[in-house]
C-alpha cells in the first residue's frame, strides 16, 4: 500500500510539471536588417539551438521567427498575426527605438519588446524614462547567437514564475546586476550551466517522459537593476529563492551606491540565512568584504570567471548526477557528472550495476536530460539481452561514449562528412558553435549568391566564394580543454613562448581525421584564415589582428601537408593570445577569456606559374570612402586593386586606388612622373614548389616579388601600361617595348573585365544587407581562354565603422592664433580637450632607415602611459602600422593602442602618402582613435613642429620625445567634412 501511495503521489506531480511553462514564446518579431538576421538564424544554428530545446520539452512547434528591416513593416506584421516577442537590432536605420515602444505599446501593452544594441556607448543617450517605460529589457550584442536563447528564457521565466512556483515550488535565482554588456554574456552563461546540469534524479521507474517533465521545473532567473527591484522580488519569491547573484555597485533611490549588493544580501539573509549569495565585482578589493560576510565572491576582471561561475553553480544549486547504484541494495555505488567520467566508470563499475541501468534504458533517459538526442536514440533501442556476454555491452557502451564525445564537441550538426566532401563542395563545416566573424560573413554571401542566382549575373564572369571549410569555435574549445592551455594563453607570456606552446599542443583526434580525409580530396593551395567570435563585429573589427597563412600543400607527403595545415590551425589559435591582440581585447574593453577562434580552411584563388601562385589581381572595395575627392562623394566608395595576392592592400603598399563611379578620375597617375612614382612595385605570391614546402611554415606564407617578374607568366598584359623612355608617354597595354607599369588601363578603359560594375553592385549589396557600409575583399582570376569564364571570388565582407554624426563640430570657434595644426585629411568626429601629452619622432633626429628602432621606443611610451591612463597625442612622419619600414614606422597596434589621436606627417622630402590599409582604419574608428595626415607639400595641412618641440620635455630616446603642455589641447575633428585642427588652450 506504501508503495502504491508513493507511486500516485508521484505521478501526481509530474501531471503538475506539465502545467509548466504555459507561456511560450512561439512567435518572435526580430526587427533588424537581413544581415542581422542571418547572422542570428543561420550562423549559431538559431533554429537547431529552438529547435532541440523544445523537443526537450516535448513540444511539436518551435519558434517562428519574423523579420521587419523598418517600423512600418513591423507595425503591418503586428496588424496581421499574434507576436509573442520583439527584438530589435540597434543598428536597425531610421527607427526612434522609445518612438516604435510607445506606439507597439499603445496597442499590445503586455508584448515584451528587448533591444539589442552592438555596444553600450549606443544606449547612453537612449536610456530615458521614456525609454525604461516601454523597453523591457536591454541587451548587448556579444557576438555569441545564445543570447537570443537567454533573452527568450529571460522573457518566459518572467511571465511564467508566478504560476510556475505556487504550482510545484520551481526554485528562483535573482541576479542584480545594471551593466546590460556584462549580463548580457553572463546571462548565457548562466543559462547554459543551468541547462546543462540540470538532470533528474535516476530513481527506480523513472521514464523518458517524466525526465522531460522534470526539466520544466529548472530554475527561473529574474533579473534586477537596482536595490528597490531586488529586494522586491526576494520578498515575493521568498519562499522558492535558490540563490542571489549580486553586483556590489548600482543604485538605491536613485543613486549610486558603491555597497548596495551588500546592504540588499544582508537584508536578505536577515530572512533566509542559509541562502547561497554569491557576489560579484570589479574591484578586487570587495572579495574580503563578500568574505567577511560568508558570501561567495568572483572578481569581474577574473581571468577565469566562466570556470569560477560554475563552480560556484555546481557547489550550491544542487543539480543531479547519474548515480549508479547497487541492484541489491540501492545505495550509490558512484557518481557520474559528464561524458568523461561516465566513460572512465563504465570501464570499472561492478556488472550487476552495469545490467541494472542497462536494462531499465537510464543511460538513454541520462542523455535525454542533457539534450543529446542523437546518441540517447542510438542507445534506446538497444536490448541489454541483445549482447553475449556483459563484457561485449560494456565494450559497446564505452565505444559509443567516446565516439560521441567527439561529435559532441562539434556540436549538433555536422555538414562535413569524410565520405561526401569533393572538389564540388561549396562551404562546409567542421565542428559545432559559430562560424566567427569572417565566417558569418562568407557564409551570408554565399547564400546570397545562391538565393539570388547570382553566380552568373555578369556575362562571361562567375561570381563564387572559393570553396570553404570552417572549423567551428567548438574545436577550438575541445582544443583548449584537452591541451589544459586556457590558464597558460591567459598568463603573460612573448609571442614566441605562445606560438611554441600551443605548436606543443594536439588538435583534436577526430580533427586531425576530418584533416585528414579532408587533403585526400583537396590538391589545390590554401587560405587558412581567423575568423573569431569578435572579427569583423560592428564594434570593435579586429580586423588584422589574428593570424593568417598560405599554404602551398604540394608535398607529395599527405601526412607532411597535414601537419603544415595544423600548425596553421594552432598558430591561428595562439594568435588569439598574442600581445597585440590581448592589448586589443584591453583596449576594447572585452573579455579575452570570451574570445573563441573558428578557422576558415579556403581554397586560395590563383593560377600556378611554374614554381609560384597567384590571383591575376586581388582587390578591396569600401562602400565609404574616407578620402574622396572633389566632386566625388563618400558614399560612392573606393576600390583598392593590385596584382597578386591582397597583402599588397591591405599593409598599405602602392596600389591603384579609384572610385567604381569615376574609374578614370586616379589622381594619383596625373603625370608619367605620377604614374613611375606610385604604381604598384611589388607584389606577393606563394611558392608552390614541392621540393622546398617543408614541414614547418613559415610566416604567412607569402614571398615578395618585383612585378617584372610577372611579365613571364603572361598576367601583366590585362592590367598594365607601358612606359616609352623614347617620347616619355605611357600606352595602355603591353604591346610596345618600355617599362611595365601597372594601371589596371586595360580593365577600366577598355572594359575586359566589368570590374567597376561588379564592385557597384556587390558594395551595393552587402551594404544593403548589412544595412551599413561594407568592406568587401575579392580576388579576380582571368583565364587567357575566353571560352572559359573569369572568375571573381568574394573573400571577405565586413561592416565599415561609421558612426552617425551624433554632434556637430564647429572648426570656425578655434582662434586662428591657437592653432597649432590642420588637417583636410581626418577621421573621427569629436573634440577632445583631455590631452596635455604628446608622443613625438623627433624630426631633427629622425632617420629613416631606424624606423623599426622608432616602433620599438614608441611601444615603451605608450606602454607607461597606457598603464596610467594617460592620453596622448601621437605624431610621426609617413605610415603608421605599415610593414615596409621605408614607408613610415612599422607598429603593431599594442605598440601604439593608448594614443587618443594619431598624426601622419611629413618629415621634410619623406611624405608617403597616408595609411589606406584597411586593417589600420578599422582599427581606428573601432576605437574612436582621432586621424589626422599631414603634408604641406600637398596643402592639406600643417603642424608646428618648433611650437611643440619647445615644449617641456618630460622624456627622450634616441628618437622619441614625451613632451607635457600645461594645459590640455584643443582637438577639433568634423567628421562631415573630413577636417580637424590642432589648439592651444587660450
Amino acid at each position: 500500500m506504501t508503495a502504491n501511495k508513493s507511486l500516485l503521489s508521484y505521478e501526481s506531480k509530474f501531471q503538475k510539471f506539465d502545467s509548466l511553462m504555459k507561456f511560450r514564446v512561439k512567435h518572435i518579431l526580430l526587427v533588424s536588417s537581413s544581415y542581422d538576421s542571418y547572422v542570428l538564424e543561420e550562423d549559431g544554428q538559431l533554429t537547431d539551438l529552438i529547435y532541440n530545446e523544445y523537443f526537450e520539452f516535448n513540444l511539436t512547434v518551435t519558434p517562428h521567427v519574423i523579420r521587419a528591416s523598418t517600423p512600418e513593416e513591423a507595425y503591418e506584421i503586428l496588424e496581421e498575426q499574434k507576436i509573442d516577442l520583439i527584438i530589435i537590432f540597434k543598428r536597425v536605420a531610421d527607427i526612434d527605438v522609445t518612438s516604435f515602444g510607445y506606439k507597439v505599446k499603445s496597442e499590445f501593452p503586455k508584448l515584451p519588446i528587448i533591444m539589442l544594441a552592438y555596444h553600450e556607448r549606443e544606449l547612453r543617450k537612449m536610456m530615458t524614462d521614456d525609454y525604461l517605460t516601454v523597453i523591457d529589457e536591454t541587451f548587448v550584442w556579444t557576438g555569441d547567437v545564445k543570447i537570443l536563447l537567454s533573452i527568450i528564457k529571460l522573457v518566459e521565466d518572467r511571465i511564467n514564475i508566478d504560476s510556475d512556483t505556487k504550482l510545484v515550488g520551481v526554485r528562483v535565482i535573482i541576479i542584480v546586476e545594471d551593466s546590460a554588456k556584462f549580463y548580457s554574456s553572463y546571462l548565457p552563461l548562466l543559462y547554459n550551466e543551468i541547462m546543462s546540469q540540470t538532470r533528474a534524479l535516476m530513481v527506480e521507474g523513472l521514464n523518458i517522459s517524466h525526465k522531460i517533465l522534470r526539466n520544466r521545473a529548472r530554475p527561473k532567473i529574474l533579473l534586477a537593476q537596482n536595490y528597490e527591484d531586488g529586494l522586491a522580488l526576494f520578498k515575493k519569491y521568498r519562499k522558492y529563492m535558490l540563490a542571489v547573484i549580486s553586483d556590489f555597485r548600482f543604485k538605491i533611490n536613485g543613486e549610486f551606491d558603491e555597497i548596495a549588493g551588500i546592504k540588499l544580501v544582508q537584508q536578505i539573509r536577515k530572512e533566509y540565512p542559509e541562502l547561497p549569495v554569491l557576489m560579484q565585482s570589479s574591484g578586487e578589493k570587495n572579495r574580503e568584504v563578500a568574505t567577511q560576510h560568508g558570501f561567495g565572491f568572483i572578481s569581474k576582471r577574473s581571468l577565469k570567471l566562466h570556470g569560477e561561475l560554475r563552480e560556484f553553480i555546481k557547489a550550491n544549486f544542487g543539480f543531479g548526477d547519474f548515480i549508479f547504484v547497487d541492484p541489491d541494495t540501492c545505495k550509490p555505488i558512484a557518481r557520474v557528472s559528464d561524458f568523461r567520467s561516465m566513460e572512465k566508470t563504465i570501464k570499472s563499475i561492478a556488472e550487476d550495476s552495469l545490467l541494472y541501468h542497462a536494462h531499465r534504458n537510464h543511460f538513454s533517459n541520462w542523455l535525454m536530460a542533457r539534450t543529446e538526442f542523437d546518441l540517447a536514440d542510438m542507445l534506446r533501442p538497444k536490448k541489454a539481452t541483445e549482447f553475449e556476454t556483459i563484457e561485449t555491452l560494456r565494450s559497446y557502451l564505452i565505444r559509443t561514449f567516446r565516439n560521441f564525445r567527439h561529435e559532441n564537441q562539434r556540436g549538433e550538426i555536422t555538414d562535413f562528412s569524410r565520405r561526401q566532401f569533393d572538389l564540388q563542395s561549396e562551404f562546409v563545416r567542421i565542428g559545432g558553435g559559430s562560424l566567427g566573424g569572417k565566417g558569418r560573413g562568407l557564409a551570408y554571401v554565399n547564400a546570397l549568391l545562391n538565393q539570388y542566382k547570382l553566380h552568373d549575373f555578369f556575362d562571361n564572369v562567375k561570381v563564387s566564394v572559393p570553396t570553404s571549410v570552417i572549423l567551428g569555435t567548438d574545436v577550438f574549445d575541445e582544443f583548449m580543454d584537452k591541451n589544459n592551455l586556457m590558464e597558460f594563453a591567459l598568463s603573460p607570456h612573448t609571442d614566441e613562448e605562445t606560438v611554441a606552446e600551443f605548436l606543443r599542443a594536439k588538435l583534436p583526434t577526430e580533427i586531425v581525421a576530418d584533416l585528414d580525409a579532408l587533403l585526400e580530396v583537396i590538391d589545390y593551395p590554401l587560405a587558412v584564415r581567423s575568423s573569431s567570435m569578435l572579427e569583423d563585429s560592428h564594434l570593435p573589427t579586429f580586423a588584422g589582428v589574428y593570424e593568417t597563412h598560405m599554404l602551398p600543400n604540394s608535398n607529395p607527403s599527405k601526412r607532411v601537408r597535414r601537419q603544415q595545415l595544423g600548425q596553421a590551425i594552432k598558430t591561428i589559435y595562439a594568435s588569439t593570445y598574442m600581445n597585440n591582440a590581448k592589448s586589443y581585447h584591453d583596449a576594447a574593453n572585452n573579455r579575452l577569456e570570451e574570445e573563441k577562434m573558428a578557422v576558415i580552411i579556403q581554397k586560395a584563388v590563383g593560377t600556378k606559374f611554374n614554381d609560384r601562385f597567384y590571383p591575376s589581381f586581388s582587390g578591396v572595395a569600401l562602400s565609404y570612402n574616407y578620402y574622396s575627392l572633389e566632386n566625388i562623394e563618400p558614399e560612392d566608395g573606393v576600390v583598392y586593386v593590385a596584382l597578386g595576392f591582397g597583402k599588397t592592400i591591405v599593409e598599405g603598399m602602392n596600389c591603384l586606388r579609384l572610385s567604381p563611379s569615376y574609374p578614370n578620375n586616379l589622381p594619383q597617375f596625373s603625370t608619367v612622373d605620377d604614374m613611375l612614382t606610385n604604381a604598384q612595385k611589388e607584389f606577393f605570391v606563394l611558392n608552390v614548389d614541392p621540393e622546398t614546402s617543408g614541414v614547418q611554415i613559415d610566416s604567412d606564407g607569402l614571398t615578395k616579388l618585383d612585378t617584372k617578374d610577372a611579365e613571364g607568366d603572361g598576367t601583366l598584359y590585362p592590367i598594365c601600361s607601358t612606359y616609352s623612355i623614347e617620347n616619355n608617354r605611357v600606352y595602355e597595354g603591353s604591346s610596345r617595348d618600355g617599362v611595365r607599369i601597372i594601371t589596371f588601363a586595360p580593365i577600366l578603359k577598355s572594359k575586359i573585365f566589368p570590374l567597376t560594375d561588379i564592385v557597384k553592385f556587390l558594395m551595393q549589396l552587402g551594404s544593403q544587407g548589412l544595412n551599413c557600409p561594407v568592406e568587401i575583399e575579392f580576388a579576380v582570376k582571368l583565364n587567357p581562354d575566353k571560352s572559359v569564364p573569369d572568375e571573381f571570388y568574394f573573400l571577405q565582407i565586413r561592416p565599415m565603422i561609421k558612426e552617425a554624426q551624433i554632434e556637430a563640430v564647429d572648426l570656425d570657434l578655434i582662434a586662428p592664433e591657437c592653432i597649432i595644426g590642420r588637417s583636410n585629411k581626418t577621421l573621427g568626429n569629436f573634440v577632445r580637450n583631455n590631452i596635455c601629452d604628446i608622443i613625438i619622432v623627433d624630426p631633427k633626429t629622425f632617420d629613416r632607415s631606424k624606423t623599426v628602432t622608432i616602433a620599438t621606443e614608441v611601444g615603451k611610451f605608450n606602454d607607461m602611459l597606457y598603464e596610467d591612463e594617460i592620453p596622448f597625442l601621437l605624431i610621426g612622419p609617413g605610415r603608421w602600422g605599415t610593414t615596409e619600414r621605408w614607408l613610415g614606422i612599422p607598429t603593431v597596434w599594442n605598440q601604439i593602442c593608448g594614443a587618443s589621436v594619431i598624426m601622419e606627417s611629413a618629415y621634410g622630402d619623406f611624405a608617403p602618402d597616408p595609411s589606406f590599409g584597411t586593417h589600420f582604419f578599422q582599427n581606428l574608428t573601432s576605437f574612436q582613435t582621432g586621424y589626422f595626415t599631414v603634408n604641406e607639400k600637398a596643402k592639406n595641412g600643417f603642424i608646428d613642429f618648433d611650437f611643440i618641440m619647445s615644449q617641456q620635455m618630460i622624456d627622450r630616446s634616441e628618437f622619441v620625445c614625451h613632451i607635457k603642455l600645461e594645459k590640455p589641447l584643443e582637438i577639433h575633428i568634423d567628421g562631415r567634412i573630413g577636417c580637424g585642427v590642432i589648439a592651444v588652450s587660450d
